[in-house]
């Protein structure tokens, strides 16, 4: 039986000193038509990416491929059918020239429909062809991308969207589930941080992707980095949850949402503010639940906790409570109003915006504080 051929034949001369001949007369015998010498060389662990990049890149002078550094705009140049034709990944253009990632420097023809489609001159960096597949997926296909990201991560929690009545819930079959990626990703992300007891939720996008991270006892923690083209999708999902202006990007916008994770309400106060590589939004996890507590059970020592309650028996004053995010300011807040409340006591609070909906005693007013000093004197 004839050894196989690769369709990169070239790079075999450039593989002096990873490989010996035996080796790849072994790989020859047993190869896959449909794959590359490289993605063979890879596939059998004989070598790594890394080291076939650092052999072409000393051979033929060229530069590796920051495969994180890519302009979306390029989508709009190169089609998606002459990206995956040639196995190239558009990175970045102007007017004159157009960056490409390749695993094949010697393409020719690649190079000129290129220089021809797009009528720039055409650069080549490289890439391994790993790299190349997975990053075209995330520009032309970020729904395939955001599939491959949720393949194998399952959530430990059953969530649903509330409406702004709880006994009306917006349910989701698997069916329609297994259809919608990004919504599928949202509920994992929401969930599994209501789970891990986190009090905010941060998406931002970064070079090289959309990082989430948890606020957990008040350190955030880095759990997921999500394709750079998803993260448009995965922004807008949870707007058009907290009922915010998608089409709005260039504003601060706030807003609030309601869900159930196995069967128990949450809310959710959802802020987004503009940055340099798109919106970042920062999810408040509120669970009322955490809130309904007596001062005695805040873990204060018994001196601290009687002081309070001295201070709570006055009849006028301020009290003045500040800490830093997730620190239980709302929840002292809330307790010391439990201390207080009765049906003979009239409590009214401001609030921007109300955290929490409790059937509650006292009124609740949504409002913007004044700024100091602007208080009128009583």
């Amino acid at each position: 039986m004839p050894e196989a051929t690769f369709s990169d034949e070239w790079l075999v001369q450039s593989l002096e000193g990873l490989v010996d001949a035996e080796r790849l007369a072994e790989l020859r015998g047993k190869a896959d038509p449909a794959k590359t010498l490289w993605e063979t060389l890879v596939a059998a662990k004989t070598c790594t990416d890394e080291q076939i990049l650092g052999k072409l890149a000393a051979r033929f002078r060229m530069k590796v491929a920051d495969a994180t550094q890519i302009d979306p705009k390029v989508r709009e140049v190169v089609p998606e059918t002459l990206a995956r034709r040639y196995r190239i990944l558009p990175l970045r253009m102007t007017d004159s020239y157009l960056e490409v990632a390749t695993a094949n420097p010697f393409d020719m023809h690649a190079e000129k429909d290129l220089a021809f489609a797009t009528a720039r001159e055409v650069r080549l960096l490289l890439l391994a062809p790993s790299q190349i597949n997975l990053r075209l997926d995330e520009l032309y296909r970020p729904d395939r991308a955001i599939n491959k990201l949720l393949s194998g991560m399952e959530s430990s929690a059953d969530l649903v969207q509330l409406t702004e009545a709880p006994a009306e819930e917006i349910k989701i079959t698997e069916e329609e589930a297994s259809q919608r990626p990004v919504v599928r990703l949202v509920d994992l992300i929401i969930s599994e941080g209501i789970l891990s007891r986190a009090s905010d939720i941060h998406i931002e996008p970064e070079e090289g992707g959309v990082a989430v991270r948890y606020r957990i006892d008040g350190v955030l923690r880095q759990v997921m980095k999500i394709p750079r083209g998803a993260g448009l999708p995965l922004i807008s999902r949870i707007k058009i949850m907290s009922q915010l202006d998608i089409a709005d990007r260039l504003r601060p916008q706030d807003g609030r949402a309601r869900v159930a994770v196995n069967g128990q309400p949450i809310d959710l106060r959802v802020s987004t503010l503009p940055a340099q590589l798109g919106e970042k939004i920062v999810i408040r996890i509120l669970d009322s639940r955490a809130t309904a507590k007596s001062l005695d059970s805040l873990g204060l020592n018994p001196g601290e906790g009687d002081a309070i309650k001295r201070l709570l028996e006055n009849h006028e004053g301020i009290l003045l409570v500040t800490g830093p995010t997730g620190s239980g300011k709302t929840t002292t807040l809330y307790s010391a109003i439990n201390q207080i409340k009765g049906e003979g006591v009239n409590i009214v609070t401001v609030e921007d915006p109300v955290e929490y909906r409790w059937t509650s005693a006292w009124s609740r007013t949504r409002s913007r504080p004044p700024c100091a000093g602007s208080w009128p004197s009583a």
